[in-house]
C-alpha cells in the first residue's frame, strides 16, 4: 500500500501494533488487547513473514486477503475474525473511507456466508436430534441413575451440558472461570459466579444477568458436584487438583464430547442456545417475552429470534 502517511507503519512489528492499539483503547479488557495481537500472529503464520516484512500488503486488497485466509486450515469463523483485526488497523491508520468500506463490504458477505452455513448446519442436526424435552429427560435421567462409582469426567461432562439444557444457556465466555459464592442471592458481583444463598437455592450471575437454578435435577447434580467432587472455589474445573476455572477452550471441547456421549451428536454452546431458543418460540411466546428472552440470551434486537424458526 503505496500511501505516504502509512509509510512509517511499513515496519512495524506485532509488538509496535499492539503498543499503538493500547494507546488507542486504553479502557479495553486485556482479552480484547491479547485477541488484536494473535490475530497479528496469524497473519504472519498466513503469510509465512514477520508483519514488519510484509509491506502492510494484507491491507492492498480486501478480496484478495479474505481468499490468502481461505487458503489456510482455520475455520471461517477464525478467518472473520482475523479479518475483523484488519478493520480495526485500518481505523487506527486512518485510511479514507472508501478503503475502509471495501474491507467492511467483504466482512459483510462472508458474516453472511457464516450466518447461512451455521443455520443450515443447525437444521441438518434438527433433523435426527430427538426434541429438546427428550434431551432434557436423557440427562435427568443419567443424573438419576448416577452410581456410586461415578467418576470425576462423567459427572464433569454431565454437569456442563446440563447448565446449558435444563437452565438458560449463557454464552460460553460466561461459564469461563465462573467461581462459586455462598452468599446472599442479593449481592451483585462484576465477574460471573454460581451463587448458593442462604437457602440453598442456586443462582448463575454474570453482570446483570441472574438465572435461579429451578430444576430440581440440575441442582441435585450441582450439589453432588460441590459436595464430593470440586473443593476448589471454581464452578467449571478441568481436573480434580486444578488450581483455576476452565477457560474457554476446555470447556468448548468437553462440550463437544459431552453432547456427543449423550446425544450422539457434537453440540456447540451455539447450537444449545439456538435449541433452547426454538423450543421456547414454539411455545409461541407473546412479543413482550420475546424481548426479555432475546436480551436475556445476548441478542441486539429481536429479529434475531426469528432465525430461530427453522
Amino acid at each position: 500500500m503505496n500511501k505516504d502517511y502509512l509509510k512509517k507503519f511499513l515496519a512495524y512489528k506485532v509488538s509496535d501494533f499492539e503498543e499503538f492499539h493500547r494507546k488507542a483503547y486504553p479502557h479495553a479488557h486485556q482479552r480484547t488487547h491479547k485477541s488484536f495481537r494473535e490475530s497479528l500472529r496469524r497473519v504472519e503464520k498466513i503469510y509465512g513473514k514477520p508483519l514488519q516484512e510484509l509491506n502492510l500488503c494484507f491491507l492492498q486488497d480486501a478480496k484478495e486477503t479474505f481468499d490468502k485466509f481461505k487458503e489456510t486450515d482455520y475455520s471461517h469463523q477464525t478467518n472473520i475474525s482475523t479479518f475483523c483485526m484488519i478493520l480495526k488497523i485500518l481505523k487506527l491508520l486512518g485510511v479514507p473511507v472508501d478503503e475502509y468500506n471495501k474491507f467492511q463490504n467483504i466482512l459483510n458477505i462472508e458474516s453472511k456466508k457464516n450466518q447461512i452455513t451455521r443455520e443450515e448446519d443447525l437444521k441438518d442436526k434438527l433433523g435426527f436430534l430427538p426434541p429438546f424435552q427428550d434431551m432434557k429427560d436423557v440427562l435427568r435421567d443419567k443424573i438419576d441413575n448416577l452410581s456410586e462409582s461415578v467418576s470425576f469426567q462423567d459427572v464433569k461432562y454431565l454437569l456442563i451440558v446440563s447448565m446449558m439444557v435444563l437452565s438458560v444457556p449463557l454464552k460460553l465466555l460466561q461459564y469461563t472461570k465462573m467461581t462459586i459464592k455462598f452468599v446472599n442471592a442479593e449481592s451483585n458481583y462484576i465477574k460471573n459466579f454460581l451463587l448458593e444463598d442462604i437457602e440453598g437455592n442456586y443462582f448463575v450471575k454474570s453482570g446483570d444477568i441472574s438465572i435461579k437454578i429451578n430444576d430440581p435435577h440440575l441442582k441435585k447434580l450441582i450439589k453432588l458436584w460441590i459436595n464430593e467432587f470440586n473443593t476448589t472455589k471454581h464452578f467449571f474445573i478441568q481436573h480434580e487438583d486444578a488450581k483455576t476455572g476452565m477457560n474457554n477452550k476446555e470447556l468448548r471441547i468437553a462440550l463437544n464430547n459431552a453432547t456427543k456421549q449423550y446425544f450422539g451428536e457434537t453440540l456447540s454452546n451455539t447450537d444449545l442456545r439456538s435449541l433452547y431458543m426454538k423450543n421456547l418460540m414454539d411455545l409461541d411466546p407473546s412479543f413482550k417475552e420475546k424481548v426479555q428472552l432475546s436480551e436475556l440470551l445476548g441478542y441486539k434486537n429481536t429479529n434475531v429470534l426469528e432465525l430461530h424458526k427453522v
